[in-house]
């Protein structure tokens, strides 16, 4: 049994599948975007936590070393990151934070 595909192949369907693909595109950006910025959010968050922590620390005369620097500022977990600012509050030494 011959089925016809010439709707398939007809300038009505050609269109109906560029605007598909059109509308699947800007949608696809318009989440990307979005995820990126809520990434972009989160990373900035993280940041300013871990600069916080290295204020307290400095202020309070604790130093750290090169890698617990970059520990520290490589961290994302916002958690942890709020751990080691209450921990910085009382700590007499860079180890008492980090373990």
């Amino acid at each position: 049994m011959a089925t016809d595909l010439s709707f398939f192949r007809s300038e009505s369907a050609q269109r109906l599948r560029a605007q598909g693909r059109e509308q699947g595109l800007e949608q696809g950006l318009e989440q990307g975007l979005e995820r990126g910025l809520e990434q972009g959010r989160e990373q900035g968050r993280a940041e300013q936590a871990a600069h916080a922590v290295l204020t307290v620390l400095t202020g309070r005369g604790i130093e750290l070393s090169p890698a617990q620097r970059t520990h520290l500022t490589e961290t994302t977990d916002l958690d942890q990151l709020d751990k080691w600012l209450g921990q910085a509050l009382i700590a007499t030494r860079a180890s008492e934070l980090f373990g």
